[in-house]
Order: structure tokens, then C-alpha cells, then sequence
């Protein structure tokens, strides 16, 4: 049984992501993520948090922006994310390491905001 808590993801003092190189299948993770946790993706991508290394999450800021009401489903979204490599802890509360690697897919981007789309309708 695999633990759901987002305090069993990692912490990582310095990027992950800078020093695993690996090829990351952006359309294969979309597909795979939950309606809340692509709302995550696409709050970091809309907000351009990507572009930098670190982003701080506003738990607030996110449940306004996906029209959530508890932090429940914000938590869910981070745990996705970090599961599914997107993301990962720092040691910092609420700052997170971004994986730019899947932001800067312009196709697999394209393809989050017509997924995302499709699971509102749903």
C-alpha cells in the first residue's frame, strides 16, 4: 500500500533535477495525474513559477486560483507531483524544486491545457 501523505516525499537540499538527467515522457505523466493535481501543473505553468529553480507555494493563492476549499486537495496535487517527479521538497516549508525539463515542452504544455479542459467537463 503506498502511503499518501506528503510527508513521506522526499526532501532535497539542493535540485534534484539538475543532477538527474533523465528523459521525462510529459504526456505519459498528464495522463496519469488527477484533476487537482493538473491544476497544480498548470497554476505553476500559468503563474511561470517554472522559470525559476524554487517556487513558494501559496496553499491560498492555489485553492482561489483552482476555486478549491480546503487544503486537502492542495496537498493531494503536491503529493502527485512530487511522486510523479514534476516537483520536489526542499527543506524549506512550502518551497518547492521545479523540474523545468516538462515546463518547457511546449507540446506537452499544449497538451495539459486541453487535458485539463476535458477533466473540467468531465
Amino acid at each position: 500500500m503506498v502511503n499518501k501523505k506528503l510527508k513521506y516525499c522526499n526532501y532535497f537540499s539542493s535540485n534534484p533535477f539538475l543532477i538527474d538527467v533523465f528523459k521525462v515522457d510529459t504526456f505519459s505523466i498528464i495522463m496519469q495525474l488527477s484533476k487537482v493535481a493538473l491544476e497544480l501543473m498548470y497554476y505553476i505553468f500559468d503563474t511561470k513559477s517554472f522559470l525559476e529553480d524554487k517556487f513558494v507555494f501559496d496553499i491560498n493563492e492555489f485553492k482561489q486560483f483552482a476555486n478549491k476549499k480546503t487544503d486537502a486537495s492542495a496537498t493531494q496535487a503536491l503529493r502527485e507531483l512530487c511522486s510523479f517527479q514534476v516537483i520536489a521538497k526542499t527543506t524549506t516549508f512550502r518551497v518547492y524544486w521545479v523540474n523545468k525539463n516538462i515546463f518547457l515542452d511546449e507540446k506537452g504544455m499544449e497538451f495539459l491545457i486541453k487535458r485539463l479542459k476535458t477533466r473540467r467537463n468531465i
